[in-house]
């Protein structure tokens, strides 16, 4: 059912990450693996008929992909718009400067990327109007590394006193000011990649990046936020929260150590105040 432009109703989102595309096993490619999978996705996301794609970071495996990897990787992400409009944001095996070249182009085809974290104003957070007239804002917050968080006091004009100069700290802080005023009479989203202390390893995750200072504790994500969408993790596992936080985990099993984790994607429908 459709709504009148603008106003605020049940947002029906796909919630995808850590695509790793360009990944291999003993050498050998799996980008016809990955080009099965993404078709799949696709599959889902136009027999659900959702309404938005979140796309949680890691889309590559690495930071400077082939060329094989990044044809794979954008018509995906051109499947997928055809269907829905989808915001992306980069993971630590991503490129901030290489996803941050392209955004233009992709803006152009219902593609928003979240490259490197930002103001709100200034595209930390965005509202996207979907086909049958519902709302979403979103909070984009890209994987920041301990040598980005260091600037992110300036650029989000935070009071370093407040969090003790602490990545956790920090990160609490950047999601403070990203969710400032949002309340419950919207459909307020994050789509985040990070760790989460309470989450559970997947197995083929980069342990440098995992370990105990690069984790946030779950009371970060606040209660008006109708969904919260993560990557990082290649476990598909909800965290327990305030709001509904999720790992969509990785679609697919990466390496041996995660052959016996559940793979796939998260569809769910956001309501304000109800997630």
């Amino acid at each position: 059912m459709s709504h009148p432009a603008g106003t605020i109703g049940p947002v029906k989102i796909l919630h995808t990450a850590d695509w790793h595309v360009g990944r291999s096993i003993r050498g050998r490619s799996r980008a016809d693996e990955h080009r099965a999978v993404l078709a799949e996705i696709a599959d889902v996301a136009g027999r659900e008929e959702v309404d938005l794609i979140l796309v949680a970071g890691d889309t590559f495996d690495v930071v400077a992909p082939s060329a094989e990897s990044e044809r794979i990787v954008y018509q995906a992400l051109l499947d997928l718009s055809g269907i829905a409009p989808v915001v992306l944001i980069a993971g630590n095996h991503d490129h901030p400067r290489r996803w941050r070249a392209v955004a233009p182009l992709f803006e152009m085809g219902r593609v928003t990327v979240g490259a490197t974290l930002q103001r709100p104003e200034e595209g930390g957070v965005v509202r996207i109007l979907t086909e049958t007239g519902e709302t979403a804002r979103i909070a984009l917050v890209p994987f920041v590394g301990k040598r980005g968080i260091v600037t992110a006091d300036d650029l989000m004009a935070l009071d370093p006193f407040e969090h003790g100069g602490k990545y956790a700290g920090r990160v609490e802080a950047i999601l403070d000011k990203l969710t400032e005023g949002m309340t419950s009479d919207d459909v307020n989203l994050v789509v985040a990649h990070l760790m989460i202390a309470e989450g559970r390893l997947g197995g083929g995750e980069r342990v440098a990046f995992t370990v105990e200072d690069y984790a946030i504790p779950a009371t970060a994500f606040g209660g008006a936020l109708s969904y919260v969408a993560l990557g990082h993790l290649h476990r598909l596992q909800s965290v327990p929260a305030p709001a509904p936080v999720w790992y969509a985990g990785s679609p697919m099993q990466l390496d041996f150590g995660e052959r016996d984790d559940e793979k796939g994607l998260l569809v769910v429908d956001a309501e304000p105040g109800l997630p």
